[in-house]
């Protein structure tokens, strides 16, 4: 007789973790360029579908196709932007996050922060804690999220940021850097030139230096958020 084996299927992104969503992707990575197909389609089933990878061979062949297939299919969409989303904590309780409401006046911890872990798919949830907060306030549209206190404060909760939101910031993050990245450097560059200017101590050479470190650290953010522009979320 065929043994029962429960699949929780998530249904859209949306039900899907960043966690389990890195997980995939760091068995993927291992094992992407090995004749591996079956195992990696039975990683997929495990993670995604909280299912024992022992169990998996007793699955009906048409079960087994058909939500691979689903998966591939959701976890390929290229999801829409939301600067809001909520969780459910362990006591029970749903706490709302919200982006940073304003990306121009993010602090240069921030940034540094954010900068840091944006491209590691491994790191991606300590972005994420840096770009989402809990909200205190809302009224309508607008929100005040809680005070920035390093990754470390909400880095373990965002694991379980859906996927879509996940990825939908990534994506929103590299084309505002893209469309703003030239003009936001060459208006940094001149104001902080003018800053320093005639300035000819210590404390204006080391200004300078730290001027050039800043600058070069948005061109090279720029250069590896051009890399995710086309970025494929699950490769089949």
């Amino acid at each position: 007789m065929e043994e029962s084996v429960r699949l929780n299927i998530p249904e859209t992104m949306r039900n899907v973790r960043l966690s389990q969503w890195q997980k995939y992707i760091d068995v993927y990575d291992k094992n992407k360029d090995s004749d591996a197909t079956g195992f990696l389609e039975k990683k997929l089933l495990e993670i995604f579908c909280d299912v024992r990878l022992s169990d998996i061979d007793n699955l009906g062949l048409g079960v087994f196709d058909n939500t691979i297939a689903h998966l591939y299919e959701i976890l390929n969409v290229k999801p829409q932007f939301s600067n809001r989303f909520t969780l459910i904590g362990t006591d029970g309780v749903e706490v709302e996050f919200g982006m940073i409401p304003n990306l121009d006046k993010m602090s240069y911890g921030e940034f540094i922060d954010l900068e840091k872990y944006i491209y590691s798919d491994k790191d991606l949830h300590k972005a994420m804690a840096v770009l989402f907060r809990p909200i205190k306030h809302k009224s309508k549209d607008k929100y005040v999220i809680h005070k920035y206190k390093g990754t470390g404060y909400m880095a373990e909760v965002m694991k379980d940021t859906p996927l879509d939101i996940a990825l939908g910031a990534r994506v929103f993050f590299y084309r505002l850097a893209t469309k703003l990245g030239n003009y936001t450097m060459a208006y940094t560059l001149k104001e902080l030139q003018q800053k320093n200017l005639g300035k000819e101590d210590e404390h204006s050479v080391k200004s300078g230096e730290s001027i050039k470190q800043y600058l070069h650290s948005l061109e090279t953010m720029l250069v590896k958020l051009e890399k995710l522009q086309d970025y494929q979320y699950i490769n089949v």
